[in-house]
Parts: C-alpha cells; structure tokens; sequence
C-alpha cells in the first residue's frame, strides 16, 4: 500500500512529538504493507508554517534514520494544507507542498464550515497546475450533513482523500456512515492514514482495506490504495468518472437528524 497522508515529521506540527514516534510509526506502516509514506505536516497561517525546504530536509533526515533501524520505507515530501487564500502566495505551482514535489497538493477544510471562497481557491490552484486533492470530507460537519456538495468539486477534478480510521468507525458515527456512503458513490479516490502518532492515531490501513473490498471490491480497493496512489506520486493524470448522484443518501439524512437529536 501507499499513504499520502501522515504527520510522520517528528516536531513539525500536532504529529509525531520525537524521532522515536517517527520510527514507532514507520515500523507500524511496514508492519502492515505500506512501502510509501508522504509525509504531509499541516501549513496552516499563523499557526504552523514549515518551509518547503524544511519538509523536504526533515523527509531526508527520517529517511537516514528509517535505514539505520533496517526499516524499509520511503519517505516522500508533501503537505496539509489549510484552505486560505493568503497560502496561495507560497505556491506559485507545482512543486512546493506538493506530493512528491509534484502537482498534486492535499488541502484540508476548516474544521466547521466551508468558506465562501473554496470554489476560488481550487480554480486558483488548478490555473495554476496543481491538482487539489481534499482531505478527509467524510469527517466534515458540512459534508456529513450533505454529501452531495462534493459532488460538483469531483466533477471540476477535485480528488478526495478519506482517512481509512474513519472508515472502520475510529472517528465516531456519523463519520464512518458518510464514508461509506462517499465510497459507495465513488467519491473516494485515495485513502490514506493521516497518522499523528505510534498510539492513538497509527498508521494502520489493512483494517480499512478490508472493509473497502467487502463493500466496493478488489478492483476499486486497489485502486484507492495504491494505484491512484502510485499515479500521484509521478505527477500523472488520474481519470475521474462524473457522478451524478450520491447513493443512500436517504439513509445519510435520517442518520444525520438521529445523531443531532443526540448532540
């Protein structure tokens, strides 16, 4: 497998705290088929603020320690980043945040609502050569409650990147219940881990991986765990099918009123 979403830096953001917690994760990644990790640390204005270059040296310092402990996992350079218009003036184009220095970019939402300008800071990136990929809808308050507002991102060639935690219920109910249903619609390009440590939030992904094949197959599982995955790594096109409607989204509704009724 191949993860493009982790905090593996050690001391770069809310991940991992020591290089021992790097190598703690990175056994368990191996441990449980992953071969490729991209590190992707939060940037987000006025909070955390990592040069590229910083990533990029931390990704080869961990690297060197991954091969003294005979720990047989590439490392690749990337980032999480916040949805802000003021981080548009440190990515001119592919390459900086990027996955792999390439042109795909992770971009995470505000934790509690989509702001008004999210369509233009996708078209921004994209006339920029950078291919958007959004990280973890299914844990959105917004999309929870209506997952056909990514709809139209899919269709414009926004990817989507679900936690696999969410999956397998780790991030609660209503999570794990938008999950299926956004994979289910195929609204699930790649899944990734987005690991913060050796304990609590692990790097773990075969649970998930067998819970996509049982509902969705061999054939589209691998195709979100490793070979979308593999084509962003080099920076190559990725097919996105149009989607018109999402699936059991009657069902979606009715589990959204229940768990608001319970808040």
């Amino acid at each position: 497998m191949i993860d493009l979403h982790s905090h593996i830096l050690p001391g770069i953001d809310d991940g991992a705290k020591t290089i021992e917690d790097s190598l703690a994760m990175a056994q368990i990644a191996v441990d449980n088929g992953t071969t490729v990790i991209a590190a992707t640390p939060h940037v987000i204005e006025g909070r955390w603020l990592p040069e590229w270059s910083t990533i990029k040296r931390l990704c080869v310092e961990l690297s060197g320690e991954l091969k003294k402990k005979n720990i047989v996992l590439t490392i690749v350079p990337g980032a999480e980043v916040a949805l802000n218009m003021d981080i548009l003036n440190l990515v001119e184009g592919p390459g900086p945040y990027c996955i792999n220095g390439g042109r795909y970019m992770l971009v995470e939402l505000p934790a509690t609502h989509i702001p008004q300008y999210t369509d233009e800071f996708f078209f921004t990136l994209q006339a920029r050569g950078i291919s958007p990929i959004l990280a973890h809808p299914e844990r959105h308050p917004e999309i929870a409650r209506n997952p056909e507002l990514i709809v139209e991102w899919v269709n414009k060639g926004i990817l989507m990147q679900m936690n696999g935690p969410s999956l397998v219920g780790k991030m609660g109910e209503r999570a794990m219940k938008t999950a299926e249903v956004l994979l289910n619609s195929k609204l699930v390009h790649i899944i990734g881990s987005d690991a913060h440590s050796p304990k609590a939030r692990t790097p773990r992904l075969t649970n998930a991986e067998e819970k996509a094949i049982s509902l969705v197959g061999e054939e589209l599982t691998r195709q979100i765990f490793y070979l979308n995955l593999l084509q962003i790594l080099n920076s190559e096109e990725i097919a996105i099918p149009d989607v018109q409607k999402i699936k059991n989204i009657k069902k979606m509704g009715l589990l959204n009123r229940i768990i608001n009724l319970m808040q």
